[in-house]
């Protein structure tokens, strides 16, 4: 089950040293990280959050989450190593579990709290999108983290930015790189683009997307999109919506 840290203004480099500090006190504890999780839970909602129909933490509870804690404190140190002391993180509800950090985010830790703002309006923008817009396709490049900087014109023609909102081939080949075992089907009129998960376990884990028309029938929006590169884009940017999301805990 792989660890996760959440340390506002830490860089990659230093999340990621962080969670090697967390790994390395669970292997040398020998608990294991499910273990350790589950005391941490039964210490807190026995002593912290005061639950008194629940039992009290067995003793190998307390060690599993004295092995949490001490995980915790291993991360917050290796992670804010070399900080000004007013800036260190204290240990308290900074590592979890769960899924890794989307690519979207860890792309650019630096600029990822402007880029996530500003994710619906870039969603707004192709929405109301009449044709090929150039500043729009460098916004969107620099919303998912591919440029450092939102660019100029002259820029975005030096680092041979894709015409996200004109050129539909470009747009495929980069989702077909970004979304192996995915399905693409573009419609020309009225233009609309689907992304198709082709694996999921359950209907309702389906992450399959529509830039227009959702496969229930509603639509999105009331126009469809401009052309078959905005449509294509769309769909492509919906599915990274939960990516842009605030985390859940």
């Amino acid at each position: 089950m792989p660890l996760r840290l959440e340390i506002a203004n830490a860089s990659w480099e230093e999340l990621a040293r962080g969670i090697a500090a967390a790994e390395a006190v669970f292997a040398r504890s020998g608990i294991s990280i499910e273990d350790a999780v589950s005391g941490m839970f039964a210490v807190d909602l026995w002593m912290i959050d005061r639950f008194p129909d629940l039992p009290p933490p067995t003793k190998a509870q307390e060690v599993a989450a004295s092995t949490w804690f001490e995980a915790e404190r291993a991360a917050c140190e290796a992670c804010c190593a070399g900080w000004p002391a007013d800036k260190v993180v204290k240990p308290r509800r900074v590592l979890g579990i769960g899924p890794e950090e989307p690519k979207v985010k860890t792309a650019n830790l630096a600029t990822w709290p402007d880029r996530q703002r500003r994710y619906p309006e870039i969603i707004e923008r192709l929405e109301a999108a009449t044709g090929p817009d150039r500043r729009l396709d460098i916004d969107i490049c620099y919303v998912m983290g591919w440029v450092n900087e939102p660019g100029t014109m002259e820029k975005a023609a030096d680092l041979g930015l894709p015409y996200l909102t004109g050129n539909l081939a470009e747009v495929v080949t980069i989702t077909e790189k970004s979304l192996q075992g995915w399905k693409i089907e573009v419609d020309q009129d009225p233009c609309d683009a689907r992304i198709i998960e082709l694996e999921h376990e359950e209907d309702y884990d389906d992450r399959s997307v529509a830039a227009w028309r959702r496969p229930d029938g509603q639509l999105h929006m009331e126009k469809p999109p401009a052309n078959t590169a905005i449509a294509l884009t769309l769909a492509a940017m919906r599915l990274q919506a939960d990516s842009f999301l605030p985390p859940a805990w």
